[in-house]
Parts: structure tokens; sequence; C-alpha cells
């Protein structure tokens, strides 16, 4: 083995934390044994094969290494502080697939040169030009008090995935944080549309929904697909057992969309169960940085284009080959549960089933409420005025709204 090749495997072994994953996939089988992702049932050792192309198709970000400083002069890898971020990408990613390919999608090597495919990947490279890079979502958090390179909690990732969302015009997608346990059933829509996966257009975004970065739409009216953050906190120090069998049921909900969870400093995106482990998408593994950057087909702000050639790229690095397992008593108490609605008669369904099977348990996870609690603050849409996402990656000096003095201090 080279030096180099040494000092990956080096690296690999040191950057996965010992003792809280388990490699040894046929654990989590057994005959009767029924495990569920993402909503969808599987049984056993019977799906064992269809249940891992189910976890491989899941877009898996990882640390990285060598991509362009953030901000300019700021960090060039995330190893070691940016695990909750890519979680949030990942959570993000599996949103955008759903919203734009479907709950049944599964990647292959044909659906690897999908243009929708890789309008969404190319929207997660590491560049200041993508809306969720990691560049976007770390900078974006010093509005929530995280300089670059913090490390994020559960609910600051949700908040910032809450901000970028309204910059996205192309998936139109909003994303509501339920603070204080409390979820309403009221919600603003004026339509019962189909899910995208039944239109024929999903596949067909609109050539004009390029313009993301101005937060503006004509379709304010109109049902948006819904992403659903819940942070909790289930306990002291570890998940307390008293929540535990609703908890399970979360797994089982069709709108289900994962779990930003973990220890701190040590952040995964949970995406299953079977009894009593939990199946998740590990970050804590830094490659190479993978710059998309020229492909020809989709433009910089993720939307595809006329052209038909198709994106050069190895995108394996972007699929984890394996499963990964914990058992609950690993992870944190602190977490966030989501969901995806993709229309109104999908947000009644997860509201029927949440009272039906999930909050009926005592304690609740959380609650929902027919309409917004008294006293509570006055519900205020978030709209993105007060934010301002530079998705470009150079600054133009004859832009008006260029200013050579942002980046200079004045020294006396």
């Amino acid at each position: 083995m080279n030096v180099e090749g040494f000092s990956n495997m080096l690296e690999s072994c040191l950057t996965f934390e010992p003792g809280f994953y388990d490699f040894r996939e046929s654990q989590l089988f057994d005959d009767e044994q029924r495990v569920y992702v993402l909503g969808r049932e599987f049984a056993g050792k019977e799906d064992h094969e269809v249940l891992k192309k189910c976890v491989s198709s899941l877009l898996w970000f990882t640390y990285r290494k060598n991509f362009p400083p953030i901000g300019g002069i700021g960090p060039t890898s995330d190893q070691g502080w940016g695990c909750m971020l890519r979680c949030a990408q990942m959570l993000m990613a599996h949103t955008l697939t759903v919203r734009h390919l479907g709950r049944s999608w599964q990647w292959s090597s044909a659906e690897s040169k999908n243009g929708t495919y890789l309008s969404i990947l190319k929207m997660f490279q590491d560049r200041k030009d993508s809306l969720y890079s990691l560049h976007q979502i770390a900078q974006m958090g010093v509005s929530n008090k995280r300089k670059v390179g913090d490390w994020f909690g559960p609910n600051t990732a949700a908040q910032v995935l809450k901000k970028l969302a309204i910059f996205d015009d192309w998936s139109r997608i909003s994303v509501h944080v339920a603070l204080d346990n409390v979820l309403t059933k009221i919600c603003n829509a004026s339509s019962d549309r189909e899910a995208p996966e039944e239109k024929s257009r999903a596949n067909e975004p609109e050539k004009n929904s390029s313009n993301m970065g101005n937060g503006e739409t004509n379709l304010e009216s109109e049902w948006r697909p819904l992403l659903i953050i819940v942070p909790l906190r289930l306990g002291l120090r570890e998940i307390n057992r008293c929540y535990i069998p609703a908890f399970q049921e979360l797994f089982k909900l069709s709108q289900f969309a994962g779990i930003l969870g973990g220890r701190p400093n040590h952040a995964l995106y949970i995406v299953g169960m079977a009894g009593q482990k939990m199946i998740y998408l590990d970050p804590h593994y830094c490659q190479l940085a993978v710059d998309t950057g020229d492909v020809e087909n989709v433009d910089g702000n993720g939307t595809p284009t006329e052209s038909n050639e198709q994106m050069p790229l190895d995108d394996s690095t972007f699929h984890c080959p394996y499963m990964l397992h914990a058992n609950y008593s690993s992870l944190d108490p602190s977490l966030a549960v989501a969901f995806i609605c993709l229309n109104e008669a999908d947000y009644s369904d997860l509201c029927s089933r949440l009272e039906e099977n999930v909050l009926k348990e005592s304690p609740a996870l959380f609650h929902l409420m027919e309409k917004r609690p008294k006293g509570f603050p006055k519900f205020v849409p978030y709209s993105g005025l007060n934010e301002k996402v530079q998705i470009q990656e150079f600054w133009d000096l004859g832009d008006p709204q260029y200013n050579s003095d942002e980046d200079f201090e004045l020294l006396e």
C-alpha cells in the first residue's frame, strides 16, 4: 500500500467513532423482523437486498476536503465540525428527491444520468454558488449566532434549512420548524394538489424556475410541498424509555423524512429502525471534494438546461454502500424529527396517523393542536426579506452592488 493509501485509511479509521456503529448487517435481520426505512416496510432477511438498495439510493453527504475556502479565506474542509451540516444536507436532499422524483425513486447507473437527479446533486456541491452547499449553510448559521466552524445542534440546522429554502424557486418547498413541541393542524392552503410523482411535469422543472436567490414567487396562494421539522428533547442524557414505543411508530409513517440526531459533536441522519436498532447514515468519513461546476446540462442554480450532455461524474461517493445501525441508548435525547407532505391530503393524513399511532402514547412526543394555542405569538410566515444569499462564485467588479470596501478593514 502506498503512503497516500495508508494515509486515507488511517484518516477514515480516526474519523469514524469506535463503538457507535455496527457494520454487521446480518444482526438487523431475523426471520420475523420487520424493518422500516423512511416509511417503507421491509420483511427482514427476505428483503435484505431491496432494503440495501433503498438505503444506498439516499444521497449521502460526508466530510469533504480541498473545497474552495468558505467565505474566501475560511476552512477548506469541514472535518471535525460539519457533521450536523452534512446531516441537514441529507435531510434536504431526501426532501428534494421526494419532491422531484417521488418516494419510490431508486438510484442506478441509468438514473445517475437523470437530469433532475443531477440537478438535485449539484445544489449540494461544496461551492459558494450552490444553494444548499456547506458554504451556504455555514454562513447562514451566522444569523443563528454560529460562527463558521462551529458545531450545529438539530434546531440550528432546522432553522438554517428554513432560511435557505425560501430562495429555492425551483423546488418551492415550505419549511416549518415547530417549536415548543407543538404542531397545529390548521394550514393555509387553497387547494389540494396531486403529489409530484403523479404529475408528468415532476421530472421536467419549468425552464424559468432557475431564478434562485430572490425568494419571490407568483404562486403564494397555492399549496407548496411542506417539510416539517420538530425539534425535541426526549430525556436528560439518553432517550427516556417511556418514549420508545411512540418513537418507533414514527418510522412507519409514509411522510417520515428522517431524524437529525446522534450525540453532541457527532451528528447522524437516522432513517430507519429494526426492533431495538436504528439505521442511519454517518457523515463522519472524509472524502475529496467533488466539483460538478463544469457540467453543461445543469445551470449554476441546479436547474436542468437545454443541453443533452451528461455529467462526467462518478457519483458513487454520494451513496453509502453499507447500512449502519445502533441502539437507542446511544442516541442523545436532543434531536429533530422531520416529515414531508407533498400536498394538503398528505398533511391531513399525517395528522390523522400521528393522532392514531404516535401521539396516543403517554407521555406524548409532542402535541398536535387544532389551532395555535392562546398566548403564543402571532405566526408570521418566514419571507427571507431580512436575509441575503449570495450564490455567485465570484464577484463581477462591474456589478453596481459590488462594494470593494466590504472585505477590507481600515487600520489606523
